[in-house]
């Protein structure tokens, strides 16, 4: 009973202390620990840091942010701030949830880590030993890719981030499509960022465990570490009451983003988490892979994670940032002389950065419901450079100009571009014939339509409306929906065959290789069985017999002494010879509706065969 009337006494107290300090309910500083001297120290040096915080929100015009620091093994702030949800004022708390984005690639190759000490992984083994199905373009590169060149971002393959944003494929499905997706350079040549090789990497985790790589990263970090909010799916994060709701700036104005699912790319992107389930993964980070007494993996492992694996090329932005490299799942830098590892996070709505100085014992993160800020980054370098005692440089203020910077550059560019359209201009054919599917083996369906006199392409479920640039180039003045990365201005240029006709598309998805070359195909009604059957016979020219049939579903040409030629449709009665550039095959009827006749188009001229009865 004493021992309860003592507790309950001590509970009182910091009762009465919260109260008369009025600390909202979703604050908490830790002032009411044992802190280390050191954590003590940084605390006081965050005196003045909440107003810089609010000020830059309001600079920034960011609704809502979440922040967790720890120092020396202690949680020394941790709050949220401003707005989760604008439409019912709802507060962000240190427990909201918020899209981190990239920075679940940090849990991707620690739960890989635990599995190479277990003995089931190696960092340097074959991609293709563990998933005999996967394919590159290049031969070289398939037999050789190792996961530590998928996490390092050193595999060859361009980002080709649209090929998944907003799909409704799986990953098995996403997987066979890597063999025709162009690389950005060759295997291990230099860095290229990117998403996809994040999502093998959580396949290949997949199939050693036999668990699912969300399983694996619950088992062998969320559990241990009480991370008991932190998910995988941005409908589980809507179904918590406490989550945020995505913003982006149009017009110098707030309005709700759509929540875009992101577990297709798994480990590349798909987490949800809060600052403060993140202060625990921090902790443990800083603890070299301790928590509660509990190791989940060796400080050699982690080592090897914080240490640079390959150079990201490109001057450095700022004599404060020098050393720009990238561990496993994490960006390395040298700060102002300090050794950082840390990694920035950007989904549809949300901005996010994970850090951690373990030479200093500092690690920060700033969680944000505003799309592509620059404002969790910059307030994580103001957190720094207080807590290390650096000299003070104005950070928001930098970011603020550069934000200035920016916009007047993109002014700049589009008056630019817009001194190389050709004024004058019409299509080459009427609107009516650009309509159709378009294919890439990689990429997909692009359907154009015409609505309301413009033209309009889906892809991935995204309608996009042109407007005519100039000749058979148009470009997309509205997206249906806002995307993480804008596109409005990509331009789509339509191409024409030998014989006049629109025969492709070519979209620049991908900056890194040339523009994806999606090509027309004929309507579902031409490419149907019942449809091929009533060109089948035989046909004679020059007193040569040869067959139209039917095989594995396709209709086939079969010619003595020559290849088989597989048709591909394009129109009504008109049919391509697949991998032969402008030879055209086209079926004519008589005056009773049947095939009597085909004709051969050849570059170098028109042949009749007549159908033998």
């Amino acid at each position: 009973m004493r021992l309860f009337m003592k507790t309950n006494s001590i509970l009182t107290l910091v009762t009465i202390l919260l109260t008369s300090f009025a600390l909202p309910a979703h604050a908490f500083f830790g002032w009411y620990e044992s802190l280390s001297p050191k954590a003590e120290r940084a605390q006081k040096l965050l005196d003045g840091f909440d107003a810089k915080v609010e000020q830059a929100m309001k600079d920034y015009d960011v609704p809502g942010l979440s922040i967790g620091i720890v120092v020396d093994g202690h949680v020394i702030a941790l709050k949220g701030y401003g707005i989760r949800d604008l439409e019912r004022n709802l507060p962000v708390t240190p427990d909201t949830l918020f899209g981190i984005g990239s920075c679940t690639k940090a849990f991707s190759t620690f739960a890989i880590g635990t599995l190479v000490e277990e003995g089931l992984l190696e960092w340097d083994r074959p991609v293709c030993d563990i998933l005999p199905e996967f394919r590159l373009s290049n031969q070289y590169a398939t037999q050789n890719v190792t996961l530590r060149d998928l996490v390092t971002h050193r595999s060859g393959m361009a980002r080709h981030a649209y090929v998944w944003y907003n799909s409704k494929c799986s990953r098995q499905e996403l997987l066979k499509h890597l063999r025709y997706l162009e690389p950005g350079c060759d295997i291990r040549e230099r860095f290229i960022y990117g998403d996809m090789m994040y999502m093998v990497a959580g396949m290949a985790v997949e199939r050693i465990a036999q668990k699912s790589w969300e399983e694996v990263v619950t088992e062998k970090i969320l559990k241990p570490l009480k991370m008991k909010k932190t998910n995988f799916s941005t409908e589980d994060s809507k179904c918590d009451e406490d989550h945020a709701i995505p913003y982006i700036e149009r017009n110098g104005k707030l309005r709700q983003m759509s929540f875009r699912d992101f577990s297709l790319i798994g480990g590349g992107g798909a987490m949800n988490s809060t600052a403060s389930d993140l202060t625990h993964w921090i902790e443990m980070l800083l603890a070299q892979g301790v928590y509660s007494d509990h190791p989940l993996i060796s400080p050699a492992a982690l080592q090897e994670m914080f240490a640079g694996q390959v150079i990201v090329s490109g001057y450095a932005e700022s004599k404060d940032l020098l050393l720009n490299a990238y561990g496993l799942g994490w960006g390395i830098h040298s700060y102002r002389g300090h050794y950082n590892v840390s990694h920035d996070g950007g989904v549809d709505g949300f901005t996010s950065v994970v850090g951690v100085l373990p030479y200093d014992g500092v690690g920060i993160v700033v969680l944000a419901n505003k799309n592509l800020s620059t404002l969790p980054r910059l307030l994580a370098f103001e957190a720094m450079d207080r807590i290390l005692e650096l000299p003070p440089r104005d950070w928001l203020q930098d970011g603020i100009d550069n934000l200035q910077k920016g916009k007047q550059m993109a002014l700049e560019n589009r008056e630019t571009e817009s001194l190389h359209r050709k004024k004058g201009t019409t299509p080459t054919h009427p609107l009516e014939e650009y309509v159709g599917h378009y294919e890439h083996p990689g990429y997909g369906r692009v359907t154009v339509e015409l609505k309301k006199g413009k033209l309009a392409a889906t892809y991935n479920d995204i309608i996009s409306l042109l407007d005519h640039w100039h000749y058979d180039v148009f470009a997309i003045v509205e997206d249906s929906e806002d995307l993480l990365l804008s596109r409005e201005g990509t331009k789509f240029t339509f191409r024409n065959n030998l014989n006049g006709d629109i025969e492709e598309l070519l979209i620049p998805f991908e900056p890194k290789t040339a523009d994806i070359a999606f090509r027309k195909v004929p309507d579902d009604q031409f490419s149907n069985l019942s449809y091929f059957q009533q060109f089948l016979g035989t046909y004679s020219i020059y007193n040569v017999a040869f067959d139209i049939v039917l095989r594995d579903r396709a209709l086939v040409s079969i010619i003595p002494g020559q290849p088989i030629y597989e048709l591909l449709p394009i129109s009504e009665n008109e049919f391509n010879v697949k991998s032969m550039t402008s030879y055209t095959v086209r079926f004519v009827k008589g005056l009773d509706g049947l095939v009597d006749e085909v004709w051969l188009i050849l570059p170098y001229g028109a042949y009749s065969a007549k159908k033998m009865k």
